[in-house]
This record gives structure tokens, C-alpha cells and sequence, in this order.
């Protein structure tokens, strides 16, 4: 009996053994996660000011959060991002925006690292004390950006991201307008990969 199933196993460990030397010989920082959870500081920017055509650095602090769901493998994602920017400069003027996004992210991942680049639509709400002559909005906001997520562990990464923002709320003024809808933010933050 031996005799008949010793050339079956011999057979079976000679096909199974490049199988076995390559699961062995796949390092961990080719693990290519599908599922991402960020969260982080972020800081939003005036672009362009119309005014004095010149690119502005005044801005606002906040916080940013994303999650994203991959569609067809860890390439394509389906990403949901929520943030929120605060001014306090005072009593008068002490702007409150939040974003809620939706889209498409494309990832291209290089060891523990990944690059990515996103298109989201949704939704921007302004507070009524942003600016004398533009009341509290809802409205259609846009977001277009790319980043970094640098790999520190299996499970663990640093995101470095950049987005320009353009949202469609309405003004008396064509030049406040132009200023409060055209945006760029950068952020930065821990991502749980898994």
C-alpha cells in the first residue's frame, strides 16, 4: 500500500514546492491593502485672488476624514471623504465650512507606499458669518486632488494629500465669489490600512 501512494506523495511535494518557496519568498511590504480608514489635520487656502491676481495664503484650520472601499481590487476604490475648516479671527468674521465627498480614487502601490489620485462630488455648507454679503449655503462642491501615502507598517500609513476645491456659493459681489469658491487644501495624517 505504501509502495502505491509513496510515487502519488512524491509527485504531489515535487509540484507543490515552488508553490511553497514563492508564498515564503513574497516579502510583507507586498502586501497591497484593499480597505482604507484616514483622519487627520487639514488646512484650506484661498487659490487665486482676484482682486490683486495673486495666489493667497490666507486659510482655514480643520480636520479631514476619508474611507475608502475598493471596487475592483486595490487599483480602483470608491472613496468617501468628510471635512471640516474652522476661522476664529473674531467676533465678526468666524467662517465654518464642511465638505461631504463622494468619488473615485486610483491607486498604484510601490512597496509598503501608495500614490493616489481622486475626483469627488457632494456637498459644502458655508455658517452665515463667513462674509458680510454671502448668507449660510448649501451647495455643490467639487474636489480634484492626488497624495502620498508613505508605508510605515503593514497596516499603518502617513497620508501627504493635496486637493483643489470648488464650491458654488452665491454672492452679492462677483470678487468674494471668485474668492470664497476656489479653494486648494493639503492634509496630512495617520491611514489605517487593512
Amino acid at each position: 500500500m505504501l509502495r502505491k501512494i509513496f510515487p502519488f506523495l512524491l509527485l504531489m511535494s515535487t509540484l507543490a514546492a515552488p508553490i511553497g518557496v514563492c508564498a515564503q519568498a513574497v516579502p510583507e511590504h507586498r502586501y497591497v491593502p484593499n480597505f482604507e480608514l484616514y483622519g487627520g489635520y487639514s488646512y484650506v487656502f484661498r487659490t487665486y485672488n482676484p482682486t490683486t491676481f495673486a495666489a493667497s495664503t490666507s486659510g482655514m484650520n480643520g480636520w479631514d476624514a476619508s474611507f475608502k472601499v475598493p471596487i475592483f481590487g486595490a487599483f480602483l476604490g470608491v472613496k468617501g471623504d468628510v471635512s471640516g475648516f474652522y476661522r476664529n479671527d473674531s467676533p465678526n468674521f468666524n467662517p465654518k465650512a464642511y465638505f461631504f465627498l463622494l468619488g473615485p480614487q486610483v491607486s498604484v502601490h510601490l512597496g509598503k507606499s501608495t500614490l493616489f489620485a481622486h475626483g469627488m462630488v457632494g456637498s459644502a455648507h458655508l455658517t452665515s458669518s463667513a462674509l458680510p454679503n454671502l448668507r449660510s449655503d448649501n451647495t455643490l462642491a467639487v474636489a480634484v486632488g492626488a497624495g502620498l501615502d508613505a508605508g510605515l507598517s503593514r497596516f499603518l500609513a502617513w497620508r501627504i494629500t493635496g486637493d483643489y476645491y470648488n464650491t458654488h456659493y452665491t454672492a452679492t459681489d462677483r470678487n468674494f465669489s471668485e474668492i470664497t469658491n476656489s479653494n486648494g487644501r493639503i492634509s496630512t495624517g495617520p491611514v489605517l490600512r487593512f
